[in-house]
């Protein structure tokens, strides 16, 4: 379902009166733009690692860089990396104090082959290295969410789970009207629904 197809969805099963031609300019308590918007947001952000979410990356690394953009390797914003491959070698993943620590001691990163890497509190990559040489990476990552602008935008959540953005929006909606009925027959529907999405977009969990 579009944005404005959700928002059309949630006015009907709400009960709210008229019609919803358009997401722009929505005002007021039948608002319910907001409430979809929001709604599959919060899904999208719930969690870092739902598999619809995973993006891939190719780039090449600078002689004598060591810190990267999202930007500079090819990425969307991202909310968590999962691997990263120099020149077709896994690289490790550290704390970004480790790495900060030898590089201060250092008093820059040192030249070398790139071998570990980290995540930067403003959500940067550092390596451990600087590359004497050029060296191709690739990268497997989560992209960051966004929201839904425009009547024809789609959410991230693939399209089979639409319904759970329609439960929760309904959740919050009855929750400002104090409808406890809808609250509760939402609520239900929705925790059945998340369950399904996590089962089918959450990656396995591994028991050693």
């Amino acid at each position: 379902m579009t944005f404005l197809e959700l928002c059309r969805r949630v006015r009907l099963d709400s009960g709210i009166s008229g019609d919803i031609a358009t997401v722009d300019n929505q005002q007021g308590i039948m608002a319910v733009k907001l409430r979809v918007r929001e709604a599959d947001y919060d899904i999208l952000k719930s969690r870092t690692d739902w598999t619809f979410m995973q993006r891939s990356a190719n780039a090449a690394l600078q002689v004598g860089k060591a810190e990267y953009l999202p930007a500079d390797l090819n990425m969307q914003p991202f909310a968590g990396v999962s691997r990263v491959y120099v020149d077709k070698v896994p690289a490790i993943r550290c704390e970004f104090d480790e790495l900060d620590d030898l590089h201060l001691k250092q008093g820059c990163a040192p030249s070398g082959v790139p071998q570990r890497y980290a995540v930067t509190p403003l959500k940067r990559i550092l390596f451990d290295h600087a590359p004497t040489d050029a060296a191709a990476v690739a990268l497997r990552y989560n992209a960051l969410p966004i929201r839904m602008t425009a009547n024809s935008s789609v959410s991230l959540i693939p399209d089979e789970h639409h319904e759970i953005i329609v439960q929760k929006a309904l959740m919050s909606y009855a929750s400002m009207e104090q409808d406890d009925k809808l609250l509760r027959d939402a609520t239900q529907r929705f925790d059945l629904l998340h369950k399904q999405l996590c089962n089918s977009y959450l990656p396995e969990l591994k028991i050693f």
